[in-house]
């Protein structure tokens, strides 16, 4: 069964031919958002051959100008497999609303809101902030937490000029979702940094020389609650001091709290930003 549908990409990138790096991060970005569905509606963790057969998007025809591409899905079996009381085709729609979930929640989270997600009871969930009170489907949250990754892939694609506007147009143009460089950043979580410097008791137990960020395993009963946590070199301290506080059971940083408040996620911390690190 084929499908009237589009995915486009606007910018200079695509004007004069394709460049193939913001081509393939695309359409790798597209396809992990019809992944994404696939898994949700099925409760799959992974995705099988067979499961790919059943279950197929196609570029089916090109069109000159910005990379404009004519999508047709594949259903072979399908029916079998997820919960739809209908056509398979209803996997747009979800799309669709999956995305307006993760607009609203985000767009709530960055205006200052700190939304909160509230299962009801009955399969449904509530979006809670303020005097604000929003019901979805448990189907569409649960595709909205599952399409978050490809839809932030192709939030970082954008950009002025490459890049200005990303796209999935159904029948009579209407969007599944669309993503303009004016808005860039919007489905990733706001973040702040406590600016008041905390010492911490550690384990370093991984760190890139070549992008000076690491690991490290933060003990109990301290500034912040146990657990493992990325850090960042943010002082001037050279690579060799973090690679061989490798070799000690327990160092301490000195460092700032870069705090995350993502909806979507039980995790606090973004990262912490290592001032000085010390034995």
């Amino acid at each position: 069964m084929q499908d009237p549908y589009r995915f486009e990409m606007h910018g200079t990138a695509f004007e004069g031919g394709d460049r193939i790096d913001k081509l393939a991060v695309g359409l790798s970005g597209l396809q992990h958002i019809f992944d994404g569905n696939y898994r949700a509606l099925t409760g799959k963790k992974r995705i099988s051959e067979l499961d790919r057969e059943r279950y197929q998007v196609r570029v089916i025809e090109y069109k000159e100008g910005s990379f404009i591409a004519g999508l047709g899905a594949v259903y072979t079996g399908l029916q079998a497999v997820l919960p739809l009381t209908a056509d398979p085709q209803q996997i747009w729609e979800l799309t669709k609303n999956g995305f307006d979930f993760l607009k609203f929640v985000y767009g709530l989270a960055h205006a200052g809101k700190q939304p909160t997600i509230q299962q009801n009871g009955d399969g449904n969930v509530a979006v809670v902030a303020g005097d604000t009170y929003n019901t979805y489907n448990g189907t569409v949250y649960q595709v909205g937490t599952q399409i978050i990754g490809g839809i932030r892939e192709l939030d970082n694609l954008l950009g002025e000029p490459a890049v200005s506007r990303i796209a999935l147009l159904g029948p009579k143009n209407d969007p599944i979702f669309e993503l303009n460089a004016a808005d860039k950043g919007r489905f990733f979580p706001p973040t702040n940094i406590d600016e008041s410097p905390v010492y911490l008791v550690c384990d370093i137990f991984d760190f890139n020389k070549y992008e000076n960020v690491g690991r490290a395993k933060v003990t109990p009963d301290q500034a912040v609650l146990q657990g493992s946590y990325r850090f960042k070199n943010i002082g001037d301290q050279e690579v060799e001091e973090f690679i061989l506080s490798m070799t000690e059971k327990q160092v301490k940083l000195h460092c700032l709290v870069k705090y995350v408040h993502d909806p979507l996620s039980d995790a606090k911390i973004d990262e912490l930003l290592v001032i000085k690190v010390a034995a």
